[in-house]
């Protein structure tokens, strides 16, 4: 009886994991990165700026539910190639139904929207920007980004520039600053996206998806990333954006090992970590962020572990 009951909640659960929650701490960083970004001090901001814990609190919960809808709409489009990869199981093996997800698509980002007009008009604007071009244009017809290889890349690019908007936009009068700020995140992220095209290659080759890493010899993407690393490391110390510079100095030996090994292990380690230091970078403005991460690392490898026995997330190179 006690095991059916433990079952029943954990495939309860289920419906929260489908939203992928650990993808959920790279833009919540980003995003947070934004927000920050005007008190130029690494420690503490709240000592420099008063921060609105129920505001910030309020981005947090309505950016989850919008990358959730959109992740979700990532796996809905692409169940034959996660069937190939073996990965994001929950809707490729029918755990959940496509309709019950649909379902949760459409409420989430109805919420999501909610919260983010009644916070600014910006940030709603900008939340339905992030929809758009992350769940509608990256998946779907006539855009169908994801299925493109500089327009996947695009779209990405785009993914990473709208969360640090949305953060930016919450404390700021929208102005051309915006562009400078957001520069080193936009070069961070578009780096570790490229290097998670690697891992799928095979599997997308088989599917007939033509991603940059399909198209592109290995070597020249790992190249390529290591020069978007490097066009955001010198925008950082010469706009002295300390809070950058965190990540950037600390990911850099694994920037480097991506250039000099040849295994896609390197690639994955240089993408777990650089997202880790990125966060690290916002724990030291924002304490509790360390605790909603080691929250969700926690309770999501026990999930997987209890449902699944599977070993996720973790720090190893697969």
């Amino acid at each position: 009886m006690n095991a059916n009951k433990d079952h029943f909640w954990l495939s309860r659960l289920d419906y929260f994991f489908v939203l992928r929650p650990m993808l959920f701490f790279p833009g919540w960083s980003t995003m947070m990165a934004g927000y920050f970004i005007q008190s130029r001090t690494i420690w503490f901001p709240s000592f420099q700026l008063q921060i609105n814990h129920i505001h910030l609190l309020s981005l947090l919960v309505g950016f989850a539910m919008v990358m959730g809808s959109s992740f979700v709409l990532n796996q809905l489009k692409d169940i034959e190639s996660d069937k190939k990869n073996k990965k994001l199981f929950i809707i490729s093996d029918g755990i959940l139904s496509t309709k019950a997800v649909w379902l949760e698509v459409i409420i989430l980002t109805f919420l999501s929207f909610l919260i983010a007009f009644t916070i600014k008009l910006e940030v709603g604007i900008l939340f339905v920007l992030f929809f758009i071009v992350t769940g509608l244009f990256y998946n779907f017809p006539p855009a169908k980004m994801k299925d493109r290889p500089w327009g996947s890349l695009l779209a990405n690019g785009l993914m990473g520039w709208l969360a640090f908007s949305i953060g930016w936009a919450a404390n700021n009068q929208i102005s051309t600053q915006l562009i400078i700020d957001s520069l080193p995140y936009l070069c961070f992220n578009t780096a570790l996206y490229l290097f998670t095209t690697l891992p799928d290659r095979e599997g997308d080759k088989i599917s007939g998806k033509k991603t940059l890493a399909v198209l592109f010899d290995i070597k020249n993407i790992r190249y390529l990333a290591f020069v978007f690393y490097l066009m955001g490391f010198l925008v950082s110390i010469w706009s002295f954006d300390r809070q950058a510079l965190v990540f950037y100095i600390l990911s850099l030996p694994l920037f480097v090992k991506t250039l000099i090994g040849k295994e896609i292990e390197d690639t994955i380690r240089a993408t777990k970590y650089g997202i880790l230091f990125f966060a690290v970078s916002i724990c030291l403005r924002w304490p509790a962020y360390f605790v909603m991460m080691v929250t969700g690392f926690l309770g999501t490898k026990w999930y997987f572990i209890r449902r699944f026995n599977f070993d996720y997330p973790n720090f190893s190179g697969k």
